[in-house]
């Protein structure tokens, strides 16, 4: 039931599903415990204006011109894969939405409410980590410090959640976070998958001349070779030349 309270509380709150949604979802949850929240959301939602606002008319405009863009594409070797993603654009374009402020009322609300804060607070370092990582990037994730962010880090690090590790720097790209921790991890473990994923996540957050320089493995040199394409928007031609030529050191 916890688990998913939080997580459904946690779509709302990033705006993957609406307020109508939201209600639906605890509703099946069926505890005794939610029907005075539940009261609460359906007495914001039936109460607050949901007009189309700024927030509704950008997304919108956003979508129409990558459809546009899509349109334009010749389909000849990916017609499959092109018509699909013109199919979900279109989709996401009908979808409801909620207004701004009925989606800040409901969150605030959220945010102090008794029941979500007791969960949300019981979660164990491991089980923030994988709340937070379900998502790849989602537009709020819980507010965290250094500290905090490093003990999620250990407790990934400890289960060797690599897929984890990763999504979650990529969450805090934008939230003032050092992520050495987790770079230095990928290189000691010689995973050149996931380093260079990292770095094309979130390389213009990390210090990729330290990076160079702590890499000495020469498979986890080759591995990354073969990787320039995904790490080139933030290894300049220097930078990934002087990685290479530790290759001819004995």
């Amino acid at each position: 039931m916890k688990k998913d309270f939080l997580n459904a509380c946690y779509k709302f709150m990033n705006r993957f599903i609406t307020a109508e949604e939201l209600i639906q979802t605890l509703k099946k949850i069926n505890n005794n415990e939610l029907k005075e929240l539940i009261k609460e959301i359906e007495n914001i939602t039936n109460n607050t204006l949901n007009d189309e606002d700024e927030y509704m008319k950008k997304e919108k405009e956003t979508i129409t011109k990558l459809i546009k863009r899509l349109e334009t594409i010749s389909k000849e070797k990916n017609e499959e894969f092109l018509n699909k993603q013109l199919e979900n654009l279109k989709k996401d374009y009908e979808k409801k939405r909620d207004s701004k402020e009925r989606w800040f009322k409901i969150t605030e609300y959220i945010n102090e409410n008794e029941i979500f804060n007791k969960y949300f607070d019981e979660l164990s370092d491991y089980e923030l980590l994988e709340f937070i990582a379900q998502y790849i990037k989602a537009p709020f994730p819980p507010q965290l410090n250094q500290k905090e962010f490093e003990n999620l880090v250990k407790a990934g690090i400890e289960k060797d959640e690599r897929e984890w590790l990763w999504r979650l720097a990529f969450n805090y790209e934008n939230k003032n976070i050092n992520f050495d921790s987790i770079t230095n991890y990928f290189i000691k473990i010689k995973d050149g998958y996931y380093l260079s994923e990292l770095i094309s996540a979130v390389g213009e957050k990390l210090n990729i001349d330290n990076i160079i320089d702590n890499i000495n493995d020469k498979k986890l040199i080759e591995d990354l070779k073969k990787r320039k394409n995904t790490i080139n928007t933030y290894v300049s031609e220097e930078q990934f030349n002087k990685l290479m030529n530790k290759l001819e050191k004995d």
